[in-house]
């Protein structure tokens, strides 16, 4: 079964500043929960915020999923525990009390699936944060950060179409970390063939990942958009990094 909770990471409203709000998902051994583009089958979770007057959602951060394979059936999805984080913006002026409220619906599987919901509210007075405030919430922020993909303003290589998959080929040399092994979740859906697994070639200092596409494309796509998972070698042992990646096709 799946629990969630919703945690405002703050006491107070700062005028024109923003703060965040953690949603907490904790799922029992064996149940997860569906990313925001499931696979194959599987339903993402929403949200559905009300927010006081002019206050805006300026973004949501949802941690990397995992691939989850069952009966010819690959689905992204959260197990164990998934927190998302989401930053609101408060305007210049704020009420002396602030009400929000967020509608969530998700699907939860086990060996079978049902659908979940719940309705969360609370309220927020004006005032002046105190960095003393965040103190017992360090610990909830940490795993959320060590959870989330990375964003880098650029992945060095060139992205071409081959056919029937996209290949990002990456320089290689002789002092670089050797990629072990690679995963792909895309934004999109309907594009990427989800059920062969991302995987990599190697060549004179060269090292290509191959993002396997559909056969029934009638377009192929532009860009790269998703988050790619890289495990590489280090001198301290295989080392993964989960990070953002938006790259043109040459």
């Amino acid at each position: 079964m799946v629990s969630v909770e919703v945690i405002p990471l703050t006491q107070t409203v700062t005028p024109g500043r923003s703060f965040e709000i953690a949603v907490v998902f904790s799922m029992e051994p064996d149940w997860h929960t569906y990313w925001h583009n499931p696979g194959d089958a599987g339903m993402p979770t929403s949200f559905e915020w009300n927010l006081p007057e002019n206050f805006q959602l300026i973004s949501q951060r949802e941690p990397t999923p995992t691939r989850h394979m069952e009966e010819g059936i690959t689905t992204f999805i959260h197990e164990e525990e998934a927190i998302y984080l989401f930053k609101i913006q408060a305007p210049d002026e704020v009420a002396d009390s602030n009400s929000f409220s967020v509608h969530i619906d998700w699907l939860e599987c086990n060996d079978l699936c049902r659908p979940g919901s719940s309705t969360h509210h609370f309220i927020l007075p004006p005032g002046e944060s105190m960095g003393s405030e965040k103190a017992e919430w360090t610990d909830l922020v940490e795993r959320a950060q060590l959870s989330f993909p990375q964003a880098f303003p650029e992945v060095m290589g060139q992205l071409v179409h081959r056919g029937d998959h996209l290949e990002l080929v990456l320089k290689y040399y002789p002092w670089s970390q050797k990629l072990l092994s690679a995963d792909f979740f895309p934004f999109d859906e309907m594009i990427y063939d989800t059920g062969t697994a991302v995987h990599i070639k190697r060549g004179l200092l060269r090292e290509r990942i191959i993002f396997p596409l559909k056969n029934d494309l009638s377009s192929i796509p532009e860009a790269l958009q998703g988050v790619l998972v890289q495990n590489r070698a280090s001198p301290s042992g295989p080392k993964t990094t989960n990070s953002i990646i938006y790259k043109q096709l040459q």
